[in-house]
Formats: C-alpha cells, sequence, structure tokens
C-alpha cells in the first residue's frame, strides 16, 4: 500500500457508500475532499466536511499509517495545525496537534471496495508485461488516450524547458548563448551530448560573434577546443587550421580543457569531428538561425532558404586527413526532425514559460505535429497495442507517457490508471 493510491482514492472518494464513515463515534460527510497539493505542507487543502453536527474547513493528510504523522513530526510543524483530517488506511495510534487536541482520523481499510484494491495490485504487479495496463487496455475510451497525450506532451516540452532554462540563468539570462549551447548539445547525440556542451561552453558565442560567425575562423576554434588540431601533419589545410586556433587561443586565453569523445557504436557521419564541422556550419549562421526560431510559423518554413553556411571546396581535403568519411554535413531529415525535437520545441516552450507568452508553445506544439511520428522499439510496442501515432507530437506523447508514467508505475497520477481504479 503506498501513499499516492491513498490520494487518489481520497481525491476521486473511491470508498464504499453503503457504509458509515465514521470519526470516533460521529459520522464523517464529506462535501469537498479539497484540493491536491503538490508543495510542501498537508495532502489537499480547503477541503469542507462535516463530522457530527460540526462543519469544518481546513487541510486534510494523508498516512499508510497514523503514526506516521509522529514519525514525520507533524505535531511541531504550524503548517499542520490546521489539518482537520488524517486519512489513513491504517489507525495504529491516536495522533494530537501541537496543542494536545486530537486530529480526527479516518481508517480506509474497510471503506476500500474490493475491485479498487485488486485493479491496484494488478497495475503494481511487477510481473505484468511492458506497462502495468496491459490487461485493461481494450477497456479505456480512445478520447481518455487522447487526453493523456495531450497532457503528457506539454509536460515533456515544459520539463525539456527547464533545462534550458536552468542553462539560460546560468548564462546570465542570455537567449543567443543558451540557444548555441542548446544546438550543440543535440547534434552530439545521446553519446557525445555531454561532451559537445562541454565544447560550447568552452567557447562562448560571444568569441564567435568577435570573429564575425566567419565559418573559417568558427571551425578551427571548435576543432582546436575540441581537442581536434593536435596532431602532427604536414598538410597545408590542416597545419593551416591549427595556426588560426593557435593564435584565437592566445588571443582570447581558452586554455580548453580535455573533452572525452565517444564513437563506439556511432555510424562514420555521427563521428564527433563530423558533428562539430556540421556545427560550425550552424553557428556561422547563428543570429539568421535565432531569428528563424522566433519568427516564422512552421518548421518547414524554418528549413527554407539560406540556412546554413556554405562549405569551402577545401573541407573536403581537412575530412580526409582527419581520416572522416565523406557525408554528414548536410541537414538531413533526421538531422532536422532531431533539431525540431529536441532544440526548436523545447526552447520555443522556455521562452514562453519566461515571457509567459501562450503563443510560443502552441508553436511549439505545431511544429510537432507537422513532423512524421520517430520510429523506436517503445514507439513498436504502442503499435503492437494498437495505440498508433501519425506526427512526432503523438509520438513523443506516447514516449513520455511510457519513461515518466508506465516504466515508473506513476499510474495514479495517470488518467487512464485513474479510470482502470474507478471501473467499480
Amino acid at each position: 500500500m503506498k501513499e499516492d493510491f491513498l490520494q487518489l482514492i481520497w481525491q476521486n472518494q473511491y470508498l464504499l457508500r453503503n457504509k458509515d464513515w465514521l470519526i470516533d463515534s460521529d459520522l464523517l460527510a464529506v462535501h469537498k475532499p479539497g484540493f491536491l497539493n503538490r508543495d510542501s505542507g498537508p495532502d489537499f487543502l480547503q477541503a469542507k466536511l462535516q463530522i457530527g453536527d460540526l462543519e469544518w474547513i481546513g487541510s486534510v493528510e494523508i498516512h499508510v499509517r497514523s503514526s506516521e504523522w509522529n514519525q514525520h513530526k507533524h505535531q511541531h510543524d504550524p503548517a499542520y495545525q490546521s489539518v482537520i483530517l488524517h486519512v489513513v488506511w491504517e489507525k495504529d495510534v491516536e495522533i494530537f496537534r501541537a496543542d494536545k487536541t486530537k486530529v480526527p482520523t479516518l481508517e480506509l481499510k474497510n471503506l476500500v471496495p474490493l475491485e479498487v484494491i485488486l485493479r491496484y495490485r494488478q497495475l503494481m504487479d511487477d510481473a505484468k508485461p511492458w506497462i502495468p495496463c496491459d490487461p485493461f487496455l481494450d477497456q479505456i475510451d480512445p478520447f481518455l488516450w487522447i487526453s493523456m497525450q495531450e497532457r503528457v506532451l506539454v509536460e515533456r516540452l515544459q520539463r525539456k524547458a527547464l533545462v534550458i532554462l536552468d542553462r539560460f540563468e546560468a548564462n546570465g539570462k542570455d537567449w543567443i548563448e543558451t540557444f548555441y549551447q542548446t544546438l550543440a548539445w543535440s547534434l552530439g547525440l545521446k553519446l557525445n551530448a555531454d561532451s559537445m556542451l562541454r565544447l560550447a561552453e568552452g567557447l562562448p558565442s560571444k568569441i564567435l560573434a568577435n570573429v564575425g560567425y566567419r565559418f573559417e575562423a568558427v571551425l578551427p576554434l571548435l576543432l582546436g577546443v575540441g581537442g581536434f588540431l593536435d596532431e602532427t601533419s604536414s598538410d597545408p589545410i590542416y597545419t593551416n587550421q591549427q595556426s588560426e586556433f593557435q593564435f584565437y587561443n592566445q588571443k582570447y586565453r581558452l586554455s580548453p580543457s580535455p573533452i572525452l569523445w565517444q564513437k563506439f557504436r556511432l555510424r562514420p557521419t555521427s563521428f564527433p569531428q563530423i558533428r562539430i564541422i556540421l556545427f560550425a556550419r550552424m553557428v556561422a549562421k547563428l543570429p539568421f538561425w535565432y531569428h528563424q526560431l522566433t519568427e516564422v510559423e512552421s518548421s518547414k518554413t524554418f528549413f527554407e532558404g539560406d540556412i546554413l553556411a556554405e562549405t569551402p571546396v577545401w573541407i573536403d581535403d581537412l575530412i580526409t586527413e582527419l581520416h572522416l568519411p565523406k557525408g554528414g554535413l548536410h541537414l538531413s531529415s533526421f538531422i532536422k526532425n532531431g533539431l525540431v525535437i529536441n532544440v526548436f520545441a523545447p526552447f520555443l516552450t522556455a521562452i514562453s514559460l519566461h515571457q509567459n507568452n501562450q503563443e510560443m508553445i502552441e508553436r511549439a506544439l505545431n511544429w510537432l505535429s507537422e513532423l512524421k511520428p520517430e520510429s523506436n522499439t517503445i514507439l513498436k510496442n504502442w503499435e503492437n497495442r494498437k495505440i498508433t501515432c501519425q506526427s512526432a507530437a503523438q509520438s513523443q506523447a506516447l514516449l513520455e507517457l511510457f519513461t515518466q508514467y508506465c516504466a515508473k508505475k506513476n499510474c495514479m497520477s495517470c488518467a487512464v490508471g485513474n479510470r482502470i481504479l474507478g471501473k467499480f
């Protein structure tokens, strides 16, 4: 038995109606269960109850056992002195406020319908395949799935946006710097995301602005700070990159720290050097990219026109000297979709949260709706259960639902789990 289950029971009043709810010898009537409190303090606020002949308005606290009140030292906490009801699964002791008055306690173990308990145990059973609600999926109204997907998509965007906002604060509230770092992180994919972020942090965009965002200056700076210009070579293009980096390194006193790069299980076109060259092409258009992000209405419009800096002909010779594969320096559909999903939509959401601008988050949702859905094992498992998606907005929602709810057995906070428990 867990506290979140008891919270759900109280919030939705999943209790037997053919039994008296007694507080000592007084009847309890619940006019309003209160509002679930996600912050510190009692679990429910502004509840309205009647105990015997008296009407009470105040807070409700939930515990598995009543003795947890004392274990958590609520009797000494001023925030809990307004508690008018203690709801527990098992009442093992009487509890009291700081002024020694007894807190009324409702014991639930004989008031919850057996079917609710059995369904809860089914959902929490570790032996169940893949997701807890597998046995109940055919009973769920499709409109409930749509509603839950819309909710978790916004939650996913907001969760990613909070990371960006933390980065924004660390950058002295500089949106361009934050956008630059977020682009770098995304291009690193899972294996090198943190390494690409370290590269961007070690080479602030202000320095790149000082050199005019010129590709010929941006590339040696990125390769040098990334540690890819340390070899001895007689190739003139490679040595020119080294000389350029040494000049800027002394001018801006960069003192780059070593960065650990991963290549194992990466396709050659995703090697870090290739991604850095592609990143340099993007950075050469950084102000333009940021303007596009905040101005255009569609992700399709974003990628129209002169979105990347031109690649000089000598890049092929440099790639050969670095023993890298040709290709990977253009914006493939995979890269474009990844940028929209991992950078643009979360970044627009971050701006929306910071500026309280609803238009930006609506744009983020529209951009995701324009993309085709992703394909991975999680989404294939959903598809096997006849839950499909037609856009990246839906695939992102299903990924969030699985990772943040199903995999964590967070069924009590899920509308689907709630509906399953409420069928009695």
